[in-house]
Parts: C-alpha cells; structure tokens; sequence
C-alpha cells in the first residue's frame, strides 16, 4: 500500500494491556489477540441475514470485517503473562537458594494466614527441586540476567527474548504452575498474590515491608525491558504485546506515560453472577462440587480485597485496585460468548439489539482495525455519549473520586450534562487548603472567607457542636486541627506547593464515628445532570437514557427512575444496593435497563476515531485518482471574476481544458489589463 510508511508507527507497534475482575475473561482475551484471524471468525463471529443488511450496523461490520482479513492486518499478539513475570523475577533474584524458596513457600504457600501448611509445603518444595534439577541450565541463564532496569545493550535484550519467549522457558513456567497448584488452587493464587504485592513494596519477593513508592514499578520494568527485547528481535517486523494481567493502576500509568501506542482494555463478563464466574474459570481437575464452591467462595473473598482496596489512602500502593484499574481503562469488551448471544438481548433488550459489535470477538476485530486504520467507521451512539460523560468528569472539584454524566433522549442526542461537584455559590474542595482552618495566626481572613462555612470556622451554638475526641465537646475546627495539625507541620514540605486539600465528609464522619453519606457537599454527576434540565427548563427525558461514568447511588438511582429514564449506561458498578432494590423493583415495564458499558473512551476514543487524513484523499492518493486539468478548472472562474479585456473573456469561454502555461498567459494578461 502507497500510504504504509504513514500508518507504520501505529501498525508496526501496539502493547494492549488487559484488566478485570477474577474470572472475567482477561486469559481468554489475550488467547484471542495470540491466534489468527480465522480462530477469531471461527469462535465468534456472526453471519446476518439478506434482511439485516440494510442496516448502517452491517455496514460497518462488513468494513470492519473486510479490512481485518487482509492478510497485512491481522497480525498475532505476543502475550506477556504478569504470572510468567513473577516467575522470571523470582528466578533471577533467587536462582538456586533452595532454602530462601522453602522460606518464601511456607510464608505465602497456605489456604489462610494461620493454616499449618507445611505438608502441603514440603510436597511442592520435593518437585520444584526435582524440576530445578532438571532445569539447572535455563535457570543459570535466567539467573545471569543483570538486574532488569540495567538490562540496555542489544546482546543483553536479545537474550532476555531468547529466554522469555523461548519454548524451554514457557514450559519451565508451564510446570512450575501446575505444581503450585497440586496442592491447592487457591494456595497458588494466595501465592502469587502476595510475591506480587511484595515486589511492588519492597522489591523482593519476601519482605512485604519497604517503600512502595520507590519500589511500585519494579515489575513494570521486567515488562518494559521484554517488550524492547522483542521490538529489537522483530527487527522490521510487527510487534505487537498483550500483557495479561494488569491489576494496580499505578502500573498502568507507567505503560501510558512511556508508549503513545499502549491500549488500556478493561473485560467484563455480564451474564454471570460473581460466583457463577469464578466457577466458570476453575481447572475442570477440581470436580467434586463442595470442592468448587469452597474454592469458589475463597476466591471471590480475595478478588474483593483486590477489587475495592481501601490500602491505597493508607499509602500502601503496592495491593491490587481492580477498581480503578477499570476506570483508568480506555476501551472496554464485554465478555459474551457468540452463543450466549441470545440470552443477552432477553436480558437487555430493548434497547440493546442484535445490531451492534455484540461477541468478544467482534469487539476485538473493532479493536484491532481501529488501531491500525483509525477513522475507519465512526463511534457508535453510546460510544459518542459515554465520551461526553468521560469529559465531563474532568470538572469535578471532588478529590475522592471524579464522576461525571450525560443525560440523553431516546434517540441519542444530549439533553444535559453533570459531574460531581459542590452547589452553585460554593467552593470546590480541591480549590480550599487546610491551613487556612488549622493557621491560627489568619483568624480576621478566615472570618471574612466565603470558602468555608460557619460550620467550618468553628462559629457554632452548643447545640451544633459534637464530640470529637474522647468525649469532649467541640466544633469542626477544632477537629480538623486535631487531625491534621502534627502531620501537616512534619511533612508540609513534601507537598512541594501543592495545595492540600481536605475532604469535609472524611474529617466529619471520623470524629462523629460514622460513614454517613449525607455529610458529603458535592452533588453526584447523575443529580446534578437532572438538576440542570429542571433549573434551565429543558424537555422531559422520559424514556430516556443516561450515561454516567459509574453506575448511579440509591438516591440518583430513586430520582433516575422517577424522571422515566429506561436505560443506564455504565462503566464500573457503583457499591451497593441500588440494582436490586431500586432499579429492579416495581413494574417490569418501567425498570430502568443497567447495561455494562462497551467500546472505546478518553484517549483512546480520539486516537481510534480521528482519521490521519480525509478519507476521499487517502483514497485518491492510493488509487492515484486525477482530476483531468484541475489547474484549469481551479482557476477558471477567479480569472472570470477579474476585471479584463473582451478578449481574456473570449478565450475563457472557448477553451474547455487549460494547460499550465495557458493559466500563466491568462493571469500575466489579466494583470496588464487591471494595470491600465
């Protein structure tokens, strides 16, 4: 193709990074990416009907389609596994100290914290030696490795390739996980869990104690230097990697900082309750049905730990935070299988219908052709709507957690837009500074502040005040002085001029002992987004739908249905009860349709949707389309327009195609004539 150079930076290098929760699909996925295009049509892609095809839908599909079985487009993903990863960094730190892996093993290697797991210890530690016996010479050469982040010459990068992607090694990496799990699933699970969240911390596979600041990246940098080893071996060639898992958000980051062609995809499974998922992914050797659900129930606890960890506001950034790995997520799959399909639209449907990138694996080939042709179809409706919403979110003055929403009709066009924020008249709470309350010495400017409330300045009647702290009666500054004076005196400095902000519910609900919502002073995205419709007296948006960048609390959930909104987009699941108590409550007819959001957003939506150039000149160019005499035509009738001679005019008209030399002329005596 004539255009190749100018799309070679995006087809000659992606690294897709996969996210989501135990079982949904992420392994799969990147299965996928690793075949070939027939295993892709093969699993999951559908044949419609004559009667389908007058949809624009088809359309799209038959691009999409056409352009991804073109042998130059469809080219097979690398799969870097974080498990294959722990792996090669436990081997190259630890290399043959037998007695720090038995060490490692009976620290980590248990059912739960106080189980005596030595037998189970002693039977995996027998057949790791015999398999190191066995493997003595690989595990030098992995051993031999310098330390990752040193790792720079070509001699040394092409031989972590020969190592990581070499047979000996993914059979190695093979065995060794099968005997993990001989003696327990989820052991092997606990296992990697905790070498994970200790590398991050530490460094080390075995001291989960260390500065996790400083040590957050650690296995990022394995993975970074891999994918430079495999970029230099490819030479020319295409490299394209998916990396399955990615479970802290911090490493995400660090994968978009350095490529411009990293992809972030979040994979949800949506028919299945959490159980019936997990169940779903279990080895097939585990067939006693005690066994699974135990097992089942055991790995739901810790994917929860790992879903919605609270460890980071405690500076712990090394756990898993699921949670918002898939809200940093820019393109999201739906895990459904092609013969599930039915069961999804009696679920969903109306309004979601058969007509939509709707398999895995037609939300992949979608994926991949936009990757390597942006702008070769256009967003859907709801990708188009999310968007709005995902920009939205971006005003929140909110420092717990940025929301925002769209509010649209029933035939996509936006009524009203929202994000969680204060009321009108009030300051947002990342533009206010703690030290204006706890600096004593500003008494008089914090008295005449309209940042902070009465409430705030500690100007309260007895009958207003709380209790604070063991009992004794006091006021909201007062407390807020108490729980940040000492540590903002010894580390204000560390802010570097950053402004520190402070979160008025957090303070309030700690010295009053509680987890009350109600204390919070934003309004939510989906609130405020209504509240607008009414305050500039919009139309109605019943039937409507609305789009929000987490699925909507109890409250939005009561004033959602009250407005008559049928259907809610949504991109991770809001904690609580207002699915099934408020959403799914009443008349069937008039419940609210919750669907999981899918397709691309943020950065990725500009970067898959906005075409390098007009397509009309993309296919000029390639085709080598000319316009017969287009210097002519193009200057034809400006000469008309300028003042001239009868006879300028006169040649004008005669002449039906104009050479080069013939526009000269004209211009040269036009100008003589205007000259006179």
């Amino acid at each position: 193709m004539k255009l190749d150079h100018l799309y070679s930076l995006r087809r000659n290098f992606t690294v897709i990074g996969l996210t989501g929760r135990t079982g949904s699909g992420c392994t799969t996925i990147a299965r996928l990416l690793s075949g070939t295009y027939e295993d892709l049509k093969e699993k999951g892609l559908r044949e419609f009907t004559q009667a389908d095809h007058n949809s624009p839908f088809i359309r799209k599909y038959e691009i999409i389609k056409n352009y991804i079985k073109n042998d130059k487009n469809w080219v097979p993903f690398d799969v870097i596994s974080y498990k294959n990863i722990l792996l090669l960094y436990l081997f190259n730190q630890y290399g043959g100290n037998y007695h720090r892996l038995g060490r490692l093993l009976i620290a980590h290697y248990r059912e739960s914290k106080h189980e005596n797991n030595h037998s189970a210890v002693t039977a995996v530690y027998v057949k790791l030696i015999d398999l190191h016996t066995k493997n003595g010479l690989l595990i030098d050469r992995i051993t031999s490795l310098k330390n990752f982040d040193e790792i720079k010459s070509q001699e040394e990068l092409l031989e972590l390739n020969k190592i990581f992607f070499g047979t000996d090694f993914k059979k190695f990496s093979y065995e060794v996980f099968s005997i993990l799990q001989s003696e327990g699933y989820y052991r092997r699970t606990y296992f990697l869990h905790h070498i994970a969240c200790n590398v991050r911390q530490s460094g080390d596979p075995f001291i989960a104690e260390g500065d996790s600041i400083k040590n957050i990246y650690t296995l990022s940098i394995v993975i970074n230097r891999i994918i430079k080893a495999r970029k230099l071996a490819n030479g020319t060639k295409p490299t394209r990697i998916v990396i399955d898992s990615l479970r802290n958000s911090l490493e995400i980051m660090f994968f978009r900082e350095r490529y411009s062609a990293f992809y972030m995809l979040a994979t949800k499974d949506v028919l299945d309750n959490s159980k019936e998922r997990v169940l779903k992914r279990l080895p097939k050797s585990i067939n006693k049905v005690g066994d699974r659900e135990r097992l089942a129930d055991k790995l739901l606890k810790l994917d929860e730990i790992e879903y919605k960890t609270k460890d980071f506001s405690k500076g712990l950034f090394s756990s898993p935070d699921v949670e918002n790995c898939i809200q940093k997520s820019d393109f999201h799959i739906l895990n459904l299988k092609r013969n599930y399909i039915e069961d999804f639209l009696l679920k969903y449907d109306p309004p979601f219908g058969s007509l939509n990138f709707l398999t895995r694996e037609e939300q992949l080939l979608k994926l991949i052709a936009l990757i390597t042709q942006p702008g070769l179809i256009t967003p859907s409706s709801v990708e188009r709507c999310m968007q709005i919403a995902i920009t939205a979110k971006l005003n929140s003055g909110c420092i717990s957690r940025n929301v925002g929403a769209a509010i649209a009709d029933s035939n996509f066009y936006i009524r009203s837009v929202g994000w969680n924020d204060v009321a009108k008249g009030h300051t947002p709470c990342n533009l206010r500074d703690v030290q204006d309350l706890i600096n004593t010495e500003n008494t008089d400017t914090l008295k005449e502040s309209t940042h902070y409330s009465p409430f705030e300045k500690g100007f309260v009647s007895p009958k207003s005040s709380y209790n604070y702290k063991d009992g004794i009666p006091g006021n909201f500054k007062e407390a807020i002085t108490d729980y940040f004076k000492d540590s903002y005196n010894a580390n204000k400095d560390d802010l570097q001029g950053k402004n520190c902000a402070f979160c008025f519910k957090t303070v309030h609900n700690h010295y009053e002992g509680e987890a009350n919502q109600v204390h919070t002073r934003s309004l939510h995205a989906e609130e405020n987004a209504m509240l607008q419709i009414t305050k500039l007296g919009g139309q109605g948006v019943e039937n409507g739908i609305l789009f929000t960048t987490a699925s909507p609390c109890e409250l939005c959930s009561k004033k959602a249905y009250q407005l008559g909104i049928k259907t809610i987009y949504f991109i991770d699941p809001y904690p609580g009860i207002s699915n099934d108590q408020i959403l799914s409550g009443g008349h069937q007819n008039t419940n609210p349709k919750m669907i999981p959001f899918s397709g691309a957003i943020g950065i990725a939506y500009q970067k898959l949707y906005d075409s390098f150039m007009s397509y009309k000149d993309e296919i000029s160019m390639t085709l080598e389309l000319k316009s017969k005499n287009k210097v002519g035509i193009q200057f034809k009738e400006m000469i008309k327009s300028l003042k001239g001679n009868e006879e300028i005019r006169e040649f004008l008209d005669k002449k039906k195609e104009f050479s080069d030399e013939d526009v000269i002329k004209i211009i040269k005596d036009s100008i003589k004539s205007n000259s006179k």
